[in-house]
Parts: structure tokens; sequence; C-alpha cells
């Protein structure tokens, strides 16, 4: 139903100004052109396609996932005016993406996430700490012989490779309002630990950082308690890791101590021979016993505050959903055929889905709820409609009040409070790949 109303809109508004451009609401002109000018991707010869236009394609690639490259860059009005819509051929979208390169797209990405995370929205906050998480992710790129030597192949038996080039996707979001705060990007068969270990420098002062049981590595939860200025982990305990109690605080909450190994301390010298931490013990009904490990101090967060905070970190997981399934409608392959447009892809991806998120944040504090209660489907729809309503306004005094107006639409879409569910987890049979076939006895008493 969006798609008609959408197509109708186009057909009627087909000769789009250039007085406002789609995306600079809540991108400024001015944080385009520093990103073009600090990676040294500005040309002073006069294209076809202006650089800042590139920068909006690779967007617009997002939030029109099935459309022709084409027919997003005819939308989005970036062709001059002195050349008519089918003399922009591909050729020349993929050699303006080429020149302006993957650089100024993850620079933008950053420069805005840094921005927007500034801004504190309702409930942002657990105890005065702002609330990470980390995890990993994979997506698909095209099959070109470019991208498979550059990114390799999943995992595969013998000596067979999978169908698509595949890379691994790390991501530092909060939980609270699902923004990226940065990326880090590597070719498959690097590990995902040693992906995300790029990623810790840069979470906040303030803020814990919640992750699942595969990042419980000494070396990299060492290292974020050496950054200091409350930065705080939580994660769950491998089964196999062997520890002594030190201290007991309660009848599930203990400070332990791991003797940490000679290899691990060869590896990474800065490890003590003996490492202190923080165990929590719990068990919901229908469930496993868990343990979880934390740096949190015991005078400040208590043992039944860091169970109930642990189970936030499943947020990541939901942010990773709402790209894939919603912006990307399921579409995980890239489009694009050479390593770093796909890595401009990937980041003009991220950016999309920051300015719904953004978006959807501001809405959530006009009603006083978290920014994760709007819907995420929802907002994407409303603003990708509603920004090219703002494309074709000819007076510019209007936008102000049809940010207004968006932000006012949006805020009705709120989602009702999650509920966990109280059965427990299993594992059940794996449905077969053909159909059964039925003996010609049972066919004939059918």
């Amino acid at each position: 139903m969006l798609r008609d109303e959408l197509s109708y809109f186009f057909d009627e508004c087909k000769d789009l100004t250039t007085q406002v451009d789609v995306f600079n609401t809540q991108l400024p002109k001015e944080w385009i052109d520093e990103a073009l000018n600090v990676t040294g991707s500005v040309s002073v010869r006069r294209r076809k396609i202006a650089a800042e236009d590139v920068i909006r394609l690779t967007i617009g690639m997002s939030l029109m996932r099935h459309e022709p490259i084409q027919e997003i860059a005819a939308r989005l009005n970036l062709q001059s005016k002195q050349l008519d819509n089918e003399l922009l051929a591909r050729s020349s979208i993929s050699g303006a993406r080429q020149r302006v390169g993957s650089a100024p797209v993850e620079w933008l990405f950053n420069r805005c996430a840094d921005k927007w995370l500034e801004q504190k929205h309702y409930d942002d906050l657990w105890h005065g700490l702002n609330l990470y998480s980390i995890d990993g992710t994979t997506f698909r790129t095209e099959d070109s012989e470019e991208n498979r030597a550059h990114f390799g192949s999943a995992q595969s038996k013998g000596n067979l490779v999978s169908a698509f080039p595949a890379f691994r996707l790390a991501c530092l979001m909060n939980v609270r309002s699902h923004l990226i705060k940065r990326a880090a990007i590597s070719p498959f068969k690097t590990g995902e630990i040693t992906v995300a270990s790029q990623l810790i420098d840069s979470t906040p002062a303030k803020s814990v950082l919640l992750m699942d049981r595969l990042y419980h590595s000494a070396e990299l939860l060492h290292h974020i308690e050496q950054l200091g200025e409350e930065r705080y982990w939580v994660t769950p305990l491998k089964n196999s890791i062997k520890y002594r109690v030190i201290e007991k605080y309660s009848d599930n909450d203990f400070l332990v101590e791991r003797e940490l190994s000679t290899h691990a301390r060869k590896k990474s010298p800065s490890l003590p021979r003996k490492w202190q931490m923080r165990v929590v013990h719990y068990q919901i009904e229908g469930f496993e016993a868990r343990e979880i490990a934390t740096s949190l101090p015991v005078e400040k967060y208590s043992a039944e505050d860091i169970i109930a905070l642990y189970h936030e970190r499943w947020e990541i997981e939901l942010g990773y959903r709402e790209i894939k399934k919603t912006l990307l409608k399921g579409a995980i392959t890239l489009r694009s055929k050479k390593p770093d447009l796909v890595i401009q892809e990937l980041y003009g991806m991220l950016l999309a889905y920051n300015l719904i998120r953004h978006e959807a944040a501001l809405a959530a504090d006009v009603v006083k709820i978290r920014p994760t209660r709007i819907s995420f489907k929802t907002t994407m729809r409303i603003v990708l409609y509603d920004y090219y309503g703002m494309a074709t306004a000819s007076n510019l005094q209007t936008l102000p009040a049809r940010l207004k107006d968006l932000t006012d639409t949006v805020k009705d879409f709120i989602l009702p409070k999650s509920k966990r569910p109280n059965y427990p987890r299993a594992v059940k049979m794996r449905i077969g790949k053909f159909p059964v076939k039925r003996s010609q006895k049972r066919k004939e008493n059918a």
C-alpha cells in the first residue's frame, strides 16, 4: 500500500527542486562538506554528479533497497539540470561513487553518531550510566573476484566455498536508543572478538558495556577496566572458567579471583597473574542456572539490578533485526561489486539506520518514553515519505513546521512494552528439506 502511495507521489512530483536537499534536515551540508575536505575527496572539476550527492545516494540505496540505483539517483535528483535522466548511465554513477570512496561516508557516520549520542533522551541512563553493547553479525556481497579476494568466503566443508563472499560487522550500540556509535568491518575469516576489540576504546566514559559469553576474554575485559573513567562491563561466565571465591557478599553474589595462564600473559603483558571480578548467580524459572561476571562495584549496584540489566543486551540483536529485516527488507547481500564501494554502501546503510533511530528518539522525548518503544518500521516509512515532501518545498520557511509535524506523527506509533516469555527454550526437530512421500495405500484411503 505504501509502495503504491510513493509511486503515485513520484509520478505527481517528477521534477524535484534543488532548493532543499532530501537528507539535509538532519545532515547539515557543512558536515558533508567537512567529510569530503577532511578525507581529501573534494574535486576541483565540475562533475555530472557532485560528491555531496554521492553521499546522499549511498543513504538512499538503503532506504530504497529494492530500487535500481539509477532510479534512486533520479528520484533524489542527483543529476545536473542540463542532463536528461536517461543520459545518467549506471557507469556514471559507479564512477562517481569510486571517486568519492568510502572514507567520507565513514567520517560522516562517525560525526553524526557522536553528535546525536551527545543528546540525552528520556530514560536514557541506568543509575547515571550509559548503556552500550557490542556484538557482531555478517553480511554478504556480490560475487565478484575483487570482493571474494578481499573479504573471503564463509566457512564450508571440504574445499567448497560459499555462494557469496562474506564479511563481519561489529557495532557499538546504545541499547536504550539503538543508535550505533561505532562500527568495524573485516574479512569473514577474522575472528569476531578481534573485530569487536577495535571498538573498545570508543566506549564513552560513565558507561556499562553489555556483551555475550563469547566476549569473556581476560585481555578484552581487563583493557576496559584500564580505560578508567567509570567504564564497566557485564558478561556471562563461560562454564570452562575456574575461579576461587574470596568474599561472599550474599547467597548469590561473590568476589572471585582467577589465575590467568602464562600463555595469556605472554600474549598480553599488561595482564596480572591473578585477576579479580564479581560473579552473580541467578536462575529464572524454566531456565538453567547462570552466572554473570561484572566489574560493577557491589557498593553501588545490587545483584538484582545487575541481573535485570544484563537482559538489555538483547537490544543489539533487535537492532540488527531492524537493519536486516526492515531497512534492507531481508536482502543482506550488498549490491556493490568492489570492496571499497561495499564499505561505502555499508556505512551509508548505518547512517540511514541512525537517521531513522534519531528521529524516533526525538519523537519519544515528546511523549516521555524510551526511543525503542517507537516503531522502527513505521518511523522509516514516515521519514522516507515526508523527506520527499520536504524536497519539493518551494518555501524554505515551512520546513521547521514540517519537521515538527513529522515528529508529532512518529510519536503516535508506540509499541507495547515487551514481556519476557515465561516458557523454557527447547531444541526442536529440524524440518526436512523435502516433502514426505506418502504410501500408495494411504493415498487411496485419503
